[in-house]
């Protein structure tokens, strides 16, 4: 690829990602996305994994890229670097770029596709039901509902499988989540196949309530490079209220054991939503200085649950999160990651809401399960 077109992509178009070139993203049910935060792009059921990625569809949004128009496809994950006072903070599609910035793909063509991110959300196997999920990426939320489970079919990922395995010497990261990526059983007849490279990241995004002897867990420590993400929305009581069915001490024990693997690295995510609004500065500080996480991101709040969104909160709760939330970004405004992500919690706070619909979903979960939500949370009955 010539090197001033490729300067002009990566450092001048506004809107350019390497991620539909270097992507392979599988959902829950096996459809096959352009990433975490775009659309369908096809189904691995029904076709092919490199035709998929060859469609008009997928074509299409390259071109775009390549002409520097925003694509419909990529407008949610552009939106949220525009909150961040227009891209001054690290993205999703900064990360991508950054990760695949060396590769010899000549991204002018837009039928080129050269594997180096996976991307594995293959089934909703989960056997939490955190209080911001649903039932399309929770088992246990989708049986509890009596709902269809999602799971990609045994002969689809058998296929998806041979595709990566045949491609894995130019891959630089798997990255699984789910569902709960340790007990997703494709996940270790994948890594069984992968080769332990230096060069390979293994990043795993996880409710950290498994057993020491997990075997997707045992398969995973033994490359040289992981990186742990732990789901962490609140802390104590708290935890254990929001993640249903978690125990805040096990995910500890189990933080504190991979503290034990020099080739392990740590992170956190918390999702930002009623419950975890003011105390999200003592997360990130809590597991920055004590634990040593090396980031923590914080996502909005998604998956159908717009009545959990901190728009939703309290006036006189909002502006002293805001007062929080505004001193915490100070003290964390020279990395970039959570710098960013706290300016998109700022921007949610500006949002009018509606304060009922959250009480009326906790009091739902306490009829289901005999919790009480309002004694942990009184400030926001």
């Amino acid at each position: 690829m010539d090197p001033k077109t490729k300067y002009k992509l990566f450092r001048q178009s506004k809107h350019f990602c390497t991620a539909p070139w270097n992507l392979l993203y599988v959902d829950v049910d096996g459809s096959i996305k352009s990433c975490t935060r775009g659309s369908k792009f096809g189904q691995a059921t029904t076709d092919d994994v490199t035709e998929v990625l060859k469609n008009e569809k997928f074509l299409n949004l390259k071109n775009d890229i390549l002409n520097d128009q925003l694509n419909k496809n990529c407008s949610d994950c552009i939106k949220l670097e525009n909150t961040t006072s227009a891209g001054e903070f690290n993205s999703l599609r900064n990360y991508y770029n950054e990760l695949c910035v060396h590769s010899d793909t000549d991204y002018t063509i837009p039928s080129q596709n050269k594997l180096h991110i996976i991307d594995l959300h293959w089934s909703s196997i989960c056997d939490l039901k955190c209080v911001t999920c649903w039932a399309v990426q929770s088992s246990s939320i989708a049986r509890e509902q009596k709902k269809p489970v999602n799971h990609t079919p045994p002969e689809v990922a058998d296929r998806i499988i041979e595709y990566i395995v045949n491609r894995q010497d130019g891959v630089k990261e798997i990255y699984m989540s789910g569902g709960e990526p340790t007990l997703i059983k494709y996940n270790l007849k994948l890594l069984k196949r992968i080769k332990k490279s230096n060069d390979l990241i293994i990043r795993i995004n996880s409710n950290m309530q498994w057993r020491q002897d997990n075997p997707v867990l045992k398969e995973i420590l033994k490359f040289p490079n992981v990186l742990f993400t732990c789901s962490i929305d609140g802390m104590n009581q708290k935890f254990d209220y929001i993640r249903r069915g978690g125990s805040w001490q096990k995910a500890i024990a189990n933080i504190r054991f991979l503290q034990e693997h020099p080739n392990v690295k740590i992170r956190a995510n918390t999702v930002f939503f009623v419950l975890t609004a003011q105390e999200l500065p003592s997360i990130i500080d809590y597991f920055m200085d004590e634990i040593g996480s090396m980031d923590h991101t914080v996502n909005q709040c998604g998956m159908g649950q717009t009545h959990l969104r901190c728009r939703n909160l309290p006036d006189n709760i909002k502006n002293k999160v805001r007062d929080a939330l505004t001193e915490t970004f100070q003290k964390y405004q020279s990395n970039l990651n959570i710098a960013g992500n706290l300016k998109n919690c700022l921007d949610e706070l500006d949002h009018d809401g509606d304060s009922i619909g959250y009480r009326t979903y906790f009091d739902k979960i306490d009829k289901i399960q005999g919790s009480n939500w309002r004694q942990l949370f009184p400030e926001l009955t």
